[in-house]
């Protein structure tokens, strides 16, 4: 997930290595999004925590692919939360807007699944 409380760029570095240092076969990648009735939404709530924007998911996405083993599946780069159920951030109804966005950064910067891995 990307978007966590408290979460640096440093730390998806971190976790781009770590999977990468492990025997994983596949990968699931999502968002971090506020739901109803969560600790999440009460952090929200009370300014204690704000959603990434669609830009630093889709930059995120970009380095997370650019950086990890070509061998290792992605299975998934967008979950999905109930309509009802969500509370923040709006963008993340609209996969679109997610596919197309990173399809679109990763030809512009000549980006592609472990374009920078080292083993």
């Amino acid at each position: 997930m990307i978007g966590l409380p408290n979460e640096t760029f440093d730390d998806i570095k971190n976790t781009v290595d770590l999977i990468n240092s492990l025997n994983i076969q596949g990968l699931k990648i999502h968002s971090t999004y506020i739901v109803k009735n969560t600790k999440l939404e009460e952090m929200y709530k009370n300014n204690e925590y704000t959603p990434i924007t669609l830009e630093y998911y889709l930059d995120s996405l970009c380095y997370i692919i650019s950086h990890l083993n070509k061998d290792i599946i992605i299975h998934r780069i967008s979950g999905d939360s109930p309509k009802d159920l969500l509370v923040a951030p709006k963008w993340n109804l609209h996969k679109k807007w997610i596919l197309n966005g990173l399809d679109k950064l990763l030809k512009e910067k000549d980006l592609y699944q472990g374009k920078f891995y080292n083993k």
